[in-house]
Parts: structure tokens; sequence; C-alpha cells
């Protein structure tokens, strides 16, 4: 049965991207400005940290029909790498609704303000739900590996992302788990995900021992994290002398050489 019915923007999208091969693999710091009709919806917003933005992604009809894609970062490009719409997240779909979770910065009036959103300038916004930790958080949750990362630049900003949105803020020991995990992978599963750790952390670096888990998902309980002794990380096979105290700052961590962090053998 064919039911037709009307959608209705309740704001905007201001960003500095307007083109979709310019906006970055984690989105880009944006505002939702909502419609001044839609004021009173926000009462009370300011409790909650994160945001479910829908978006409507306004692309034309005719990707409106494609069913299958190969989504960015898959290497093979053949009708081997394709894959259904619906267990991607291409912007090319039946209706082009978009979903992202985003941190809020600050919200003044209408307009809320958040780290992170894929949509671009103009972006239709269709609804705004509150992400709920005891709801929407599923840190068991795995999935196979759509694409891989361009460069050990563009694997970096991935996994220091992932530290600290489990973690929450920016800590120079979450870079440092970022860092061993990128050097991990670029030289023992060519930047690709292995999907499965085996990771020894030092007791005595709490903050180090959140990037690793938000990073690799490895927990005591399911024997893939082990603690061991100050200053020595083990990823699988390969042991990590850190050469960095606890309180080095992110930035610097982030732009030094492998070998001023760490020496892997």
């Amino acid at each position: 049965m064919s039911v037709e019915f009307a959608i209705r923007p309740v704001g905007y999208v201001r960003s500095e991207i307007s083109d979709r091969k310019a906006m970055p693999t984690w989105g880009a710091t944006a505002a939702v400005e909502i419609l001044p009709e839609y004021a009173d919806a926000l009462l009370k917003i300011e409790k909650h940290s994160h945001l479910w933005i829908f978006g409507w992604l306004g692309q034309g009809r005719d990707e409106r029909n494609v069913l299958q894609v190969i989504p960015r970062g898959v290497v093979d490009r053949s009708p081997s790498g394709l894959h259904g719409v619906f267990a991607v997240r291409s912007p090319a779909r039946p209706n082009p609704i978009g979903l992202t979770a985003a941190r809020v910065i600050s919200i003044d009036g209408l307009t809320i303000l958040l780290d992170r959103l894929d949509f671009m300038e103009g972006t239709p916004v269709l609804d705004i739900k509150p992400y709920l930790a005891t709801r929407d958080l599923i840190f068991s949750a795995n999935h196979g590996q759509l694409g891989q990362p361009r460069t050990r630049e563009d694997l970096r900003e991935s996994l220091m992302t992932q530290a600290v949105q489990f973690h929450g803020q920016a800590r120079g020991d979450l870079a440092l788990a970022a860092r061993i995990i990128e050097h991990y992978r670029a030289t023992h599963c060519e930047l690709s995900d292995p999907g499965h750790y085996a990771v020894t952390a030092p007791v005595d670096r709490p903050v180090l021992i959140d990037g690793l888990i938000g990073i690799t998902r490895s927990t005591p309980g399911r024997g893939t994290l082990q603690f061991g002794p100050s200053g020595v990380v083990q990823v699988g096979n390969v042991t990590y002398t850190l050469l960095t105290a606890a309180d080095t700052d992110a930035q610097s961590i982030l732009a030094a050489l492998d070998d001023e962090l760490f020496t892997a053998n």
C-alpha cells in the first residue's frame, strides 16, 4: 500500500561545508538554526550533552533509485565491492534521510552549535531527539569494516575521535592510545581494522586504558584486556615501550613522530 505524507523542516544546518565531496569523514563543526515556530520544542534541551539530528539530504530523485553503492574507502571498485544502501551510510537511498549524533557545544536562542555534523550548509533538519546513554549506547556492538582509511593521518583522526567519545575529553594519553593503535594497524594490518584485539595496558595509566578500550573495544570481562607493568602496552604480539609521560598534551602527541612516543618490538 502506497501512502503519501508531507514532511516539514524544523530548522536548517549552517555549515562552512557546501560541497559533499569536501565533507570530512567525521563531519565538521556546524549549527542548527531552529525555525521560530518550533521554539517551544527546545524547552529543557540543555539537559542533554548529545543530540540526534535528522536531516533531509536533498539529492536528486535519480539517487533514490540507487540500491547498491561502493562505500568510500573500499578499494575494490568492481561489483564485488558493492553494498546495499541499508548496510552503509551512503546519502543515496530510497528516502534521503540522514542521521547523526553530535555533541552540543552551546545553545544560543534558536541556534544549537554542534561539534561534528556531516550535513552540508542549508540541509533541512527534520527532527531532533536527545541521545540517551541508557538506551542508545551499545558498547558491545560490532560491524564488518566497510572501507579502510586513505592515510595514516585519516586513521589517526578516526581513532582519536573514538577515544574522546569514550572518555569525554581530549587528553594526552588518549592521543597516545590512538597513536599506538595507528602504528599497529599501519605496520600489521595495512591500516585495516583487524576486528579483534588482545591488549595489555599499564595499570597506572587510567586515561590510556580508557583510550585503548574506546578504540579496540577490549574489556577485562571478555578477556581481551589485561593489565601489566608501568610503561608498557602490548597489542597482539607487539610490545610498545612508552617514552612519554601521562601529562603530555594531546596535540604534542598527535604531531610527534612514532619514535618520539614509543619503541615497538
